[in-house]
């Protein structure tokens, strides 16, 4: 046997490491939780580190990888590093590196829903018998009315059930998704590419044709588009239910593109010539934030880097705020009446009106008025901008008749005015108001309103508010249930939707007229659904209305 000799091993324990104590050769402490020994006699006064000149790291510990409470130490290949602690309901897996994360259980993604389309409440456009929504595997489904093959999946047969739009195998999957009205789906996918499907008869696909598109069509791979090669981050959608459609988009070097109906001068290139590809809209660069008014009779409202805000198309109800009403074929800068001098960081565009925020929170607005919605305490019509309202962080416009405005101001709260008809405005006499009524839900401090999303048409205006702990309240026109309470009883105040045990997270409503249906997205990613059920809009097989929230079945 061969005997091997280690000699005198003479560790000595030192426990915790202290400034004013003179070490040994072989002494070892602890510093930070990890264990240094000494190689230098007679070391003083210099503390341990694993670069150091007196002292070697003895056993690795969590100095300068974790100090924090929770956190899970793994060898990532290079050494030990720290997991942060998750967030609740994650699960500790295995990622793509082979190395450990925190993850949400995949428990077909197929069937959870990540997100809901962009229509509002600021790309506010109502969606006429048909949904759908962005799932965790970033599919698309879709359901309801398929009129123009608005479903994207090759048929024009509406489905009460969620069914996936017909992209290709090569498709990266779906970022943000958009409906306008009854006629076009939009996906802006991962890559920042944009698809369009639906109708095409005023060349809105970008096809550079008129047939229609029955499934999604990549218009961003045609060179002969001007978004070709582009990023897509915006598309711009206009309120109403009207035909004659154009496509707007905004992208990511600030440029906006167009296509499709230009009777009114909307497509921004001097003229009112059908476009059926996408075409550069001349003069304005640099744009962050991009708005329509209605769908046939549009007019266009960008906002540049600078503060510049440039309007443009049509301009019958004074809603370009020129003084005037006379049409504009290119985008024309527009600082008058109260916006002289005025730094613009936000716009938002009605069916006959539309309001800007300026950088110092002045809220500004102008066109027509016969329902008090620009806030001003009148209802005449303003054909030039006058300021409404101060401190204001956002705006909600849109709705196609019987117009209400609703405003964020900085201190958190929430604010309504316009059309009064039962009570969407929380007039307790059902009138209209012509000046801002504060929304009294929630706390600002504790548990602020996050979101107010709006329906109805032809006066029959309801509301409905997400507040921060995840419940969610309603008021207005309740014919078909769509405030969700459990009976079709108008409200003029606001009352909670009873959902149990889960949070909501997001909410969404679709549909026009008395014809309403409000969507929650739960915590969990399932989603519910109530109000108006024609041509299966809200997934149930025999479409009827529902009065409470009931799940989506994917």
């Amino acid at each position: 046997m061969t005997t091997i000799n280690l000699g005198k091993i003479a560790f000595s324990w030192k426990g915790v490491y202290a400034a004013g104590t003179t070490y040994a050769r072989q002494d070892v402490v602890s510093y930070n939780g990890d264990s240094f020994v000494c190689t230098v006699d007679a070391t003083i006064a210099t503390t341990p580190t694993a670069a150091g000149a007196k002292w070697s790291l003895f056993a690795q510990g969590t100095q300068g990888i974790s100090a924090l409470a929770g956190d899970v130490l793994y060898n990532s290949g290079a050494g030990l590093a720290a997991l942060p602690v998750g967030t609740t309901g994650q699960v500790l897996t295995v990622g793509f590196a082979g190395l450990p994360i925190w993850a949400t259980p995949d428990v077909r993604s197929s069937v959870k829903v990540k997100k809901l389309p962009e229509n509002g409440p600021k790309n506010q456009n109502m969606v006429y018998r048909h949904y759908g929504a962005i799932m965790m595997d970033n599919s698309v489904r879709v359901w309801g009315i398929n009129n123009s093959s608005v479903l994207g999946d090759g048929t024009a047969n509406a489905r009460s059930y969620p069914s996936r739009v017909a992209f290709p195998p090569t498709f990266p999957g779906a970022n943000k998704l958009y409906f306008n009205y009854n006629n076009n789906g939009y996906v802006i996918d991962l890559n920042g590419q944009l698809w369009v499907w639906g109708a095409n008869a005023t060349g809105q696909c970008g096809t550079g044709n008129t047939t229609a598109q029955a499934i999604p069509y990549n218009a961003s791979t045609n060179a002969s588009n001007s978004i070709f090669g582009k990023t897509i981050v915006q598309v711009a959608l206009a309120c109403g239910q009207e035909s004659n459609n154009l496509t707007m988009v905004l992208c990511s070097d600030g440029t906006v593109h167009a296509c499709g109906y230009n009777g009114h001068g909307q497509l921004g290139q001097g003229d009112t010539v059908q476009r059926n590809n996408f075409v550069l809209v001349p003069v304005i660069t640099g744009v962050t934030k991009l708005a329509l008014g209605r769908e046939f009779y549009t007019s266009v409202f960008a906002v540049q880097s600078n503060g510049s805000l440039y309007a443009w198309g049509y301009n019958g109800d004074s809603q370009l705020g020129t003084g005037t009403t006379a049409n504009a074929t290119i985008p024309t800068l527009r600082n008058n009446g109260s916006l002289a001098g005025k730094t613009v960081v936000d716009v938002s565009g009605g069916h006959n009106y539309a309001m800007a925020e300026d950088s110092t929170g002045g809220l500004h607005a102008w066109g027509t008025n016969g329902y008090g919605q620009l806030g001003n305490g009148n209802i005449t019509l303003q054909n030039l901008p006058i300021q409404v309202a101060t401190g204001v962080s956002d705006a909600f416009i849109g709705t196609y008749d019987y117009q209400t405005s609703i405003i964020k101001k900085t201190d958190g709260t929430w604010w309504v005015c316009g059309a009064g008809n039962y009570g969407a405005n929380l007039s307790p006499t059902l009138a209209v108001t012509s000046t801002f009524a504060q929304v009294l839900l929630g706390n600002t401090t504790t548990n602020p309103i996050v979101k107010i999303v709006r329906s109805g048409g032809g006066s029959y205006n309801w509301m409905a508010a997400l507040l921060t702990d995840g419940t969610v309240y309603t008021w207005g026109y309740n014919g078909n249930g769509a405030l969700c309470v459990g009976d079709v009883t108008a409200r003029s105040t606001p009352v909670l939707v009873p959902i149990a045990n889960r949070s909501v997270v997001d909410i969404a409503a679709f549909n026009q007229s008395s014809e309403q249906t409000l969507v929650f997205l739960l915590d969990d990613g399932s989603l519910l659904i109530g109000g108006y059920g024609g041509s299966y809009c809200n997934t149930e097989d025999r479409a009827q209305n529902s009065n409470v929230p009931f799940t989506v079945q994917f």
